[in-house]
């Protein structure tokens, strides 16, 4: 009997969210801390946005939290408008990505429910998925409503 055998070579911790897809992590851009906080701003005084790279539609993680937005305004090389109240406060750690990735299978790490759209843009949630479980599935989101699963990794 045949079976289909998972060769990733590349993981990632997901982070769910209502705003963001997985992000694209091949694609890394900056990094750094926000030096002032601001509700639809990412303000780092010691970036470079404009000169490194940053761009529109790229996926901000705030890590010091694991929330996502979307970069949706460049205003100068130390301001990005974004897509989501993810930097109200100073002295939050942040990574940007290269926007969407083509989709994921997942691992799930803790049993629960998992809500996500697939690369076709379905929207669907899966309940009950087990702990320890891969999900084989070519997934671009993973909800925060309606997922109780945790632990959730990205493999590619």
């Amino acid at each position: 009997m045949a079976y289909q055998k998972l060769q990733a070579g590349k993981a990632w911790s997901v982070n769910t969210s209502d705003n963001t897809d997985i992000p694209d992590t091949g694609t890394a851009g900056p990094t750094g801390t926000t030096t002032s906080g601001s509700a639809t701003q990412l303000i780092d005084s010691n970036a470079t946005f404009l000169t490194s790279g940053v761009h529109l539609n790229m996926i901000i993680v705030n890590t010091t939290d694991n929330t996502q937005a979307v970069v949706i305004g460049i205003e100068d090389d130390n301001t990005l408008t974004v897509s989501a109240n993810i930097f109200a406060a100073s002295g939050k750690a942040y990574e940007i990505y290269g926007g969407n990735q083509e989709g994921a299978v997942l691992y799930i790490g803790t049993a629960g429910n998992l809500k996500v759209t697939t690369v076709a843009g379905d929207e669907v949630t899966f309940q009950g998925i087990n702990t320890g479980a891969f999900f084989p599935v070519q997934v671009k989101k993973v909800w925060a409503t309606g997922t109780s699963a945790s632990n959730i990794i990205a493999l590619w």
